[in-house]
């Protein structure tokens, strides 16, 4: 077996609850230790977490490594009322407090969760990342339109890795593990020139067999992946630093396209040949900033390029034997494409200012194309004998701004807004020139989104706050879909809604308690639904109202030292709604995969080793996720079942902290959790997660 390099950075800026604690000293004679803060960018400037009046839940490197191949799992698992939907490749996305996708997004803009890595905004082809170098993930709930651009109905996903800041980082991992796991990084970070010139790189390589037998092919859900990430900072030019950064993502894998349920021996697919995917995506992006008396300048230009192509069976005999039907093949092939071209340029007040706001504009150009051969695409008599090409390309433009200023001692009122402007363009074509099936259309709107709030200090550490919210998505161009007598129909209409957020925020016992609870209120006009209607056999899409409702409490409690509990409860009630545009019948029901309850704990002990006469120290942490049964489709046909997930490490590190082997369990109770369902020709169809991994692994630093 090949060995493989891996590892995490450690000059993390948000360290979390299952990092470092800090000792303060509390008087002459005694140490008291305490939680450490959490410094996030969700307000594009650093600040405390617990000063910001939003929801939001921090996500650690460590957390993402209980899902290293599918960090947008790993995102949802530790966030309470957050979900991330994942029907195969290319068609996964998250949904926060219920906001979401209603079925299957129907484009790679179709999504309601803005997804950034390092500010920079991604499409949803992009949002399921293998993620490298990451110093940490902040999930935003609620509208984030104001600094977070179009689409950010639901909330927002701000993914920040580890910069170029000079300091010496050198190290390898190797992780192996049972069902051929094995995956690793190598990371290299250090000043190359004093005083102007930092360099950091991170390389990682992963295998994973398959887990879902097949009666037809070899095993499915197998994963090799390639990623790298890298920048140079340039801080020669006084007040001036100049950040470049690279990323590539080669992911290739077999994923079913679906699997029939409750079947013997489940998870089994019996499709006739095997699916094939590679995902490429590659990026680069500038950064400038500059420090005045008074503001801070920043400017971030970014490319990206994302490539799709899949091969999928949509039929399978376990599912035709239970129609009665002969079994056929049915294949059809994907390729998608997206060039992305971000501009934002904003001034910022200063840390640590009293007034805290934020100013600026931002332009987004997508280039996206695809070319399909499916029943999906054309109209009988041609189905999967034709090549359909569609070319959709949109720009939007931004302008906003954002303030906080504190009044009355106590009171600090928060407001915030963006003015955007959409152009979108769809055409589409096909390898035959048939005129009926050519033809284009487009559309264009500008439209405000908003956040206002006012919070409330009762003392240093506790703060209560209430919010309202403005949120609109853009307009949708289904991918999907083809030209009647030339003619391309009309997009759908943009999703908007309005949220109301009441919250409290607690730092207790002297520092070593945090609290952070909310209620929210979200009430969404025009979501769009896109389904497999079995009477036609094909994908229909159209738009429903609809509302959730809940709760999140999230904490960290210092136990004792060296011992950190965590955890988070959330609760959603969503129903749909009578305004629609075809479908009235399901007015009551609940949104698709949208559990009611989800829950997160864990716990972290570090303690030395002295107790076992060994040198150095140990760790162990074991964490516990729940998700609830959510419906599958917006007709409830059925529900996804409920799941539990455990996961735990142990490891024990030298005096010097520059050596450390561990061994791991993911999924330890061995969960295929449902991730997606659908009914297809009236049969129960669902997507699985992977199941239980153990393994051991070996860090080393230099």
């Amino acid at each position: 077996m090949t060995l493989l390099f891996s590892g995490f950075c450690c000059a993390a800026v948000a360290q979390t609850a299952s990092e470092q604690q800090a000792p303060v000293q509390a008087n002459a004679d005694v140490d008291v230790t305490v939680l450490d803060q959490i410094v996030v960018t969700a307000r594009k400037t650093d600040e405390n977490l617990n000063a910001i009046p939003e929801s939001i839940t921090v996500v650690s490197p460590e957390d993402l490594m209980e899902a290293p191949f599918d960090p947008g799992a790993a995102i949802a698992h530790n966030s309470p009322n957050v979900q991330w939907n994942s029907r195969a490749i290319g068609q996964q996305f998250f949904s926060i407090r219920g906001i979401s996708s209603l079925g299957t997004p129907v484009n790679y803009s179709d999504g309601t969760v803005a997804f950034s890595i390092d500010g920079v905004p991604n499409s949803m082809m992009s949002a399921s990342n293998v993620l490298l170098d990451v110093s940490r993930v902040e999930v935003m709930r609620g509208p984030q339109g104001t600094l977070w651009g179009s689409n950010a109905l639901g909330g927002a996903i701000n993914v920040v890795t580890n910069q170029p800041d000079g300091a010496r980082d050198i190290h390898v991992t190797t992780e192996i593990g049972t069902n051929g796991y094995r995956m690793g990084e190598m990371v290299l970070g250090g000043n190359i020139i004093p005083d102007t010139l930092d360099g950091r790189m991170a390389v990682r390589f992963g295998h994973q067999d398959g887990n879902v037998s097949s009666l037809f092919t070899d095993d499915l859900g197998v994963r090799d992946i390639a990623a790298f990430r890298g920048g140079l900072r340039f801080t020669g030019i006084g007040d001036t630093t100049i950040t470049l950064t690279g990323s590539y993502l080669r992911d290739e894998g077999n994923a079913p396209f679906y699997l029939v349920r409750n079947t013997p021996q489940f998870p089994i697919s019996g499709t006739l040949t095997e699916p094939d995917s590679a995902t490429t995506q590659g990026g680069t992006t500038l950064t400038v900033e500059r420090k005045f008396d008074a503001f801070r300048f920043t400017s971030v230009s970014a490319y990206q390029y994302n490539e799709l192509h899949s091969k999928s069976d949509n039929a399978d005999k376990l599912l035709y034997d239970r129609i009665g039907f002969p079994a056929f093949s049915s294949r059809g092939q994907l390729d998608d494409k997206e060039n992305i071209f971000s501009q934002e340029l904003r001034l910022n007040s200063l840390e640590g200012n009293p007034i805290r706001w934020v100013v600026g504009a931002s332009v987004v150009r997508t280039e996206g194309s695809r070319t399909c051969v499916s029943v999906q695409c054309a109209p009988p008599p041609y189905f999967d004998a034709i090549t359909m090409d569609t070319d959709l390309n949109s720009t939007n433009l931004g302008l906003f701004g954002d303030i906080s200023i504190p009044f009355a001692e106590r009171w600090e009122f928060s407001i915030g807004g963006r003015l955007n402007h959409d152009d979108i363009e769809i055409k589409r074509a096909n390898s035959w020139n048939i005129a009926d099936l050519t033809g284009s259309n487009s559309t264009s709107e500008t439209y405000p989104t908003g956040r206002m709030a006012l919070a409330y200090k009762w003392s240093d550490e506790v703060q209560t706050y209430v919010s309202l919210a403005r949120g609109h998505a853009t307009r949708v161009y289904p991918l999907f879909g083809y030209p009647v007598n030339g003619i391309v129909a009309n997009p759908y209409p943009a999703a908007t809604d309005w949220t109301y957020e009441a919250g409290i925020k607690a730092n207790l016992i002297n520092d070593r308690l945090e609290l952070s609870a909310s209620v929210f209120y979200n009430d969404i006009k025009n979501g769009v639904i896109s389904y497999p209607d079995p009477a036609l056999g094909t994908f229909v899409t159209t738009y429903q109202d609809y509302k959730t409702s809940g709760f999140e409490l999230q904490g960290r409690l210092l136990v004792a030292d060296g011992l950190t509990l965590t955890g988070g409860v959330g609760y959603t009630y969503s129903e749909l709604g009578a305004n629609g545009a075809n479908i009235n019948t399901v007015s009551g029901n609940g949104v698709p995969n949208v559990p009611q309850w989800t829950v997160t704990a864990g716990l972290q002990y570090n303690v030395s080793a002295a107790f076992l006469n060994l040198p150095g120290s140990l760790s162990s942490s074991v964490q516990y996720q729940f998700t609830g049964s959510r419906p599958a489709d917006i007709d409830d046909s059925f529900d996804l079942k409920p799941y539990h997930i455990v996961n735990a490490r142990v490891g024990w590190k030298n005096d010097t902290n520059d050596f450390e082997v561990y061994a791991f369990g993911r999924n330890l109770l061995d969960e295929r959790y449902e991730t997606y369902g659908a009914l297809y020709l009236g049969i129960e169809t669902v997507a699985v997660g992977p199941g239980r991994i153990a393994g051991l692994g070996i860090t080393k630093s230099f």
